[in-house]
């Protein structure tokens, strides 16, 4: 009987590409995928510590296979952090390091079993029953951004060789899907320490010439990484999609600073005027922290006028949460749990009014849906178009994992 497997991924889209590498070596070596722990041999855990929520649902994810005395393995960015406290993982069978990931089929297997073991794979070449894959073109980050514990366990920044990424794009296209996410810690410094000829922009320069009904995405942006050779692109290039997400973290400058990040409010207000006056109907979605040390109610208003002023399509709401090993670990001025509670919901409010705004400029206009799915509750199909707007519509099953053209309207979205 064949051994089986599963995974669980928390975090961030790059750790889902690196559950897929790890997914693939599995299947490449003979293993069966589970839905879940209770019918697995193996257990996978792919951890993430970019919060304190996060450690503790990784750590809730580890409990729960061990519970059910199953061969666990753990990865990902909480086994990097030289705070772990490893009893935490008492009855962890392996804890790998993020740099051999794709080696764990290998690295699980009994010395007599090595030599068959075939498993190692270094590109994904598709994901069952998905439409959309992401594609890691880097990793690591160069910023040092004083909440920020990711640097610290990635590293510093490192670039695929553009060569490997086109040829994994190739593959998945072929393979049926329908839109590629290319995706990195700090996505927009891909290339810089290859070679001063390979940027981000001219990675999608080739990749968006691969033939097929297919569209690119990007995921998140840093504001000074948002060029004009990036802007021409995503105004050029069809198959791109009209959308950027790009963190801004708070609207007040003097917050920006103590968060060591590198601009001001100004600066991105300045990028977002020029992503719109390459495509005037773009979307721009961002990750917004309250409660950063220091943040004072004024300050607080400030990135509240700040968000009115840019008015994002989405935004990603969090609250600061200590890490060890950051600089912002030992600031003082912390700002209690209620208020963040309180500052979470007036921007959870204000991001749904933009959402709504946003949206209304294509009411009753035609627009291109990539279909993913089917609502078991209503048996309506869904997706998104190329600018991140989730829609909902009567269609049948043979428009799942593929494009649709249909019309925007106040009440629904209805097919053509």
């Amino acid at each position: 009987m064949k051994k089986t497997f599963c995974i669980k991924t928390l975090g961030c889209k790059v750790n889902q590409y690196e559950s897929q590498i790890i997914r693939e070596g599995f299947l490449k070596s003979g293993y069966v995928e589970t839905s879940g722990t209770d019918n697995a041999d193996v257990c996978v855990i792919n951890t993430c510590t970019v919060t304190s929520v996060s450690d503790s649902k990784s750590l809730r994810a580890f409990n729960n296979a061990v519970s059910k005395h199953k061969r666990v393995i753990v990865t990902g960015c909480m086994v990097e952090s030289k705070d772990l406290d490893l009893s935490k993982l008492a009855g962890a069978r392996f804890i790998v390091k993020n740099k051999d990931k794709s080696r764990i089929p290998e690295l699980i297997s009994p010395r007599d079993e090595k030599a068959h073991i075939t498993g190692h794979v270094d590109s994904v070449s598709g994901l069952k029953g998905h439409t959309r894959v992401f594609v890691k073109v880097q990793d690591g980050c160069d910023n040092a951004c004083s909440y920020c514990k990711v640097r610290i366990v990635r590293g510093r920044s490192r670039s695929r060789m553009p060569e490997a990424v086109i040829r994994e794009c190739e593959t998945l296209i072929k393979n049926g899907s329908r839109e590629i996410v290319l995706t990195g810690i700090c996505l927009g410094s891909y290339g810089r320490d290859i070679d001063k000829g390979i940027s981000l922009a001219g990675l999608i320069k080739k990749i968006c010439n691969i033939k097929g009904e297919w569209r690119l995405r990007l995921s998140s942006i840093e504001p000074k990484d948002v060029n004009d050779d990036l802007l021409r692109q995503i105004k050029i290039q069809d198959r791109l999609c009209k959308h950027i997400h790009m963190p801004f973290q708070s609207g007040d400058d003097h917050i920006l600073k103590k968060m060591n990040r590198p601009y001001e409010s100004r600066d991105y207000l300045d990028t977002a005027a020029k992503i719109r006056g390459a495509v005037p109907d773009a979307a721009i979605s961002t990750d917004i922290m309250v409660g950063f040390p220091g943040e004072t109610e004024e300050r607080s208003q400030n990135t509240i006028a700040f968000i009115n002023a840019v008015k994002p399509m989405r935004i990603h709401i969090f609250p600061f949460s200590k890490r060890k090993g950051t600089r912002a670990y030992d600031y003082g001025d912390i700002i209690s749990d209620s208020v963040k509670r309180k500052r979470e919901e007036v921007l959870g409010s204000l991001a749904e009014k933009l959402a709504m705004e946003f949206t209304n400029k294509f009411m009753g206009k035609e627009v291109r849906v990539l279909v993913e799915s089917k609502s078991a509750t209503n048996g309506l199909l869904r997706g998104y178009t190329d600018r991140y707007i989730k829609v909902s519509f009567e269609g049948p099953d043979s428009l799942k994992g593929e494009f649709a053209n249909i019309r925007l309207t106040p009440a629904t979205l209805l097919r053509i």
